[in-house]
């Protein structure tokens, strides 16, 4: 039987390498550290370094006791991810490489090892930018960082083993489905397959088979089908999972191995007049996602990458995610799966195509790519081409071939950036970004496509209109509203699949991109996964709970000329009442027929019927007052002549002074003088009030300091926390212009992953927390000059692992 060990603590990180060919000797010259991987090669900061300062040639290595009872079965050590080159020696002799940054690697080194001793695993790992690498050769908008950023292990197997499963459902929407499994096997053995499907409970028995089969070992490919009755659907809502045990016997009926894959009936199927989910037409709202963190680059366990499927899922609302622009964390993958949370899955590249060692690396990366991840149910789409790349018809009509060959069941698509390209995949997949702010959301999908074809979306707005936390209140606006215009024609669109919003994210980048502090501020989250306000576009289409975001902080110093123009708010409810100082102002419906379901609402009346009750206007000349208020707020005392001479009627009429013309504006517009105006938002879902906003003058600020949880847990690895900060008014108005600093100090078995001294931004943050040592108790005190001291608790716990 099989065995797993890993290999993730007490790495010995040298540093930067100047002489690769003569390293083993340099490296008794270098300082070194103790490390667990994940690792980034250097820490960075925020923002403002020169990305080459990471890019050069480090050494890793670690000492591993190999038993002698492993002797006579094959070893495989195995990365799941290294930045961007590596090469591994083994007791000191050079074994094999990779040049794949985003896929795993393993090679069987039984035959290098010294069983009952201590061997050496030496890595040296490149991460500069290799122009024959992917996604390198030109320009590139993103950091790959570099280090041994996902985990490692050891893989002890028989000599006679089960190398791969891939199942499948066919004819899922009957009532008894095909469950096709596919086994490859080590050589061409005698023996027999057993094959079972239990549910996915999570128990440590599988309990009782749904469906099981036998098959005599034929050949060293095999395929098999399982008649599977009562199986759930897996879709958005119920993401039902199943295991698939496959079990590999010897000629006497002994147990020699056995392979578990979790999978997941559906039926995917995108047409020409959009997607289909298990023969139900859905439109697919999205988010790209860069797998890039503050500080450490790339370098994030499991925790953090379940995290960000959830934020996409739980919390943004979205269908789909887009792993732009390379494969990403088995994790993240796997909680997409758990989740319900579809992903379109790409090859590494951004817009360059290089040479002939360039494109078989594209090749293998592709093979990499779908056979580590075709049994997960949540991929319902591979990209083969290389993002905005131009069209070369043989390279990519192999890439297609490739897709097709090593999985039958999903389509392929191609993400470019120019119209009517070459169409060799299942779906046009674009980029369009022709929306600027007033004009149309989307390019009609006729003047893009080449033919008739489906046709998704794959990246809008980003570059169009960059966005920081920290920017004054109508850019924040404006930016939410580029998302909501975009979404709603995408819904309209009768040939339209969906559309995927760039992107989820900040996100680190080179020099000649973002905003030259090494950022791309592109993201509806900033790169600590604190919400802008565009979130709320996507937050605002879910269902499951109550959401109600307004667009204004309602100061009129945010506005030129003190107006506050239009409001929006960004919600699921059916109507917002506004209240004034207790008053009822107005009630504000959805506009219908815009696309979305639900749609911002436009609030640009703040005095409604005051007017009439309190100063006994009739509705005539109170609408006639209103709209010299709001004329007097751009315009001051240099009124248009039909204003004034409106205005000078009503204080005729009425027999009112200049003075009162001056209170009415104070009072009722801008707020001057007054003890201050507050502006209630309540929402209604089916005539009930769900939720409510307040918005008005700050006089109580308080901080508020939520860790995504309290318990770490260390596994395969050490684990990390998300600590969200926010400052708040009374109103619990995020106090968007404050940039308070904050200082960190730990104490027990965590440690901070970045600076100890940091401000906020946009009045948010985050920090992280890693688990260190053997511990089982941290803590993180955090200081603030103006907003006090907090104290952070945490309990480790350590779960039992096989590792050497």
């Amino acid at each position: 039987m099989r065995e797993l060990f890993h290999l993730n603590e007490g790495w010995t990180f040298y540093g930067e390498i100047r002489n690769e060919q003569n390293f083993q000797v340099e490296k008794e010259k270098l300082e070194k550290e103790n490390v667990d991987i994940p690792h980034t090669v250097k820490m960075l900061p925020l923002h403002y370094f020169d990305e080459h300062s990471y890019q050069g040639v480090y050494l890793y290595e670690k000492t591993v006791d190999v038993p002698e009872q492993f002797m006579g079965k094959k070893i495989f050590l195995e990365f799941e991810g290294v930045a961007n080159m590596a090469v591994i020696y083994i007791n000191g002799k050079r074994s094999f490489h990779s040049e794949s940054p985003f896929v795993p690697f393993a090679k069987e080194i039984s035959g290098e090892l010294r069983f009952g001793e201590k061997n050496t695993i030496e890595v040296l790992v490149d991460s500069r930018e290799l122009p024959y690498i992917p996604p390198f050769g030109n320009v590139v908008d993103f950091l790959t960082f570099g280090g041994i950023y996902r985990e490692v292990h050891l893989h002890v197997l028989p000599n006679y083993f089960i190398e791969d499963v891939f199942a499948f459902g066919q004819q899922v929407l009957k009532e008894e489905k095909d469950l096709i499994i596919e086994t490859r096997l080590s050589g061409n053995h005698k023996g027999t397959l057993v094959y079972k499907l239990f549910e996915d409970e999570e128990k440590r028995s599988l309990g009782e088979a749904m469906s099981s089969g036998i098959r005599t070992v034929e050949n060293q490919k095999m395929r098999h089908t399982l008649k599977v009755k009562n199986a759930s659907l897996w879709s958005l809502d119920t993401p039902k999972l199943y295991l698939v045990q496959v079990s590999l016997l010897g000629e006497e009926g002994e147990l020699l191995d056995e392979r578990i894959v979790k999978i997941g009936f559906r039926e995917a199927l995108f047409k020409e007049d959009g997607f289909y989910l298990n023969g139900e037409k859905l439109k697919l709202r999205g988010l790209n996602r860069h797998q890039s963190y503050p500080y450490v680059g790339y370098a994030m366990p499991k925790s953090m990458q379940e995290l960000d499927a959830e934020i996409l899922k739980k919390d943004l609302g979205v269908h789909l995610v887009r792993t732009s622009h390379y494969p990403q964390s088995k994790w993240f993958l796997d909680a997409c799966d758990r989740l319900g949370l579809l992903v379109f899955e790409e090859i590494p590249g951004w817009q360059h195509i290089g040479d002939e060692q360039f494109k078989e690396i594209s090749k293998y990366n592709l093979k990499k790519m779908i056979k580590r991840d075709r049994n997960h149910p949540s991929i319902v789409i591979w990209g083969v081409r290389i993002n905005e790349s131009q069209d070369d018809t043989t390279f990519y009509t192999e890439m297609n071939k490739i897709a097709h060959l090593y999985d039958e069941t999903r389509p392929t698509g191609g993400v470019r950036n120019f119209q009517k390209s070459e169409l060799l995949e299942d779906v046009y997949t674009y980029n369009d970004f022709i929306h600027s702010g007033e004009n149309r959301g989307l390019s009609d999908p006729t003047e893009v496509l080449p033919r008739k074809a489906p046709y998704l979306v794959t990246e809008f707005n980003g570059h169009m209109f960059p966005t920081k936390s920290s920017d004054p209140e109508d850019r924040r606006v404006s930016h939410a509203l580029r998302h909501s215009k975009v979404l709603s024609v995408m819904m309209e669109s009768t040939k339209i699949s969906g559309a995927i919003g760039w992107c989820m994210t900040d996100y680190n980048t080179h020099g000649d991109f973002g905003s030259g502090d090494r950022i791309c501020h592109h993201g509806v989250l900033d790169a600590f996964r604190q919400k802008k306000l565009a979130a709320y576009v996507y937050s605002s289409q879910k269902e499951d709970e109550p959401v109600l975001m307004v667009s204004s902080s309602m100061n009129i110093g945010d506005h030129d000329g003190g107006s506050l123009g239009r409001v929006y708010a960004f919600t699921n409810c059916d109507y917002v009442e506004l209240y004034k100082n207790g008053k009822f102002v107005k009630k504000y419906e959805k506009q219908k027929g815009q696309g979305l379901k639900h749609t911002p609402i436009v609030m640009e009346d703040f005095i409604g019927g005051l007017l009439e009750e309190e100063e006994r206007f009739s509705r005539r000349d109170a609408e006639r007052v209103k709209k010299v208020l709001k004329s007097a707020a751009v315009h001051g005392l240099n009124l248009p002549l039909f204003d004034k001479a409106t205005m000078g009627m009503i204080l005729l009429k009425y027999k009112l002074s200049m003075e009162d013309a001056v209170r009415l504006f104070s009072k009722y517009y801008a707020g001057w003088g007054q003890e201050g105006l507050t502006y209630t938002f309540k929402g209604y879902k089916d005539g009930e009030e769900v939720k409510t906003v307040t918005r008005g003058q700050r006089r109580e600020h308080r901080m508020v300091v939520e860790p995504q949880k309290n318990i770490l847990t260390v596994e395969e690895t050490y684990d990390v926390a998300m600590i969200s900060i926010q400052l708040l008014d009374e109103h619990e108005d995020v106090l968007s212009y404050s940039s308070e600093p904050v200082l960190l100090k730990t104490e027990g078995a965590v440690e901070i992953l970045g600076p100890k001294l940091f401000s906020l931004s946009g009045g948010q943050g985050a920090f992280y927390v890693r688990t260190k040592g053997s511990g089982n108790h941290g803590k993180v005190f955090l200081h603030t000059e103006h907003y006090g001291d907090r104290e952070i608790e945490f309990t480790i716990e350590h779960k039992m692992v096989s590792k050497l």
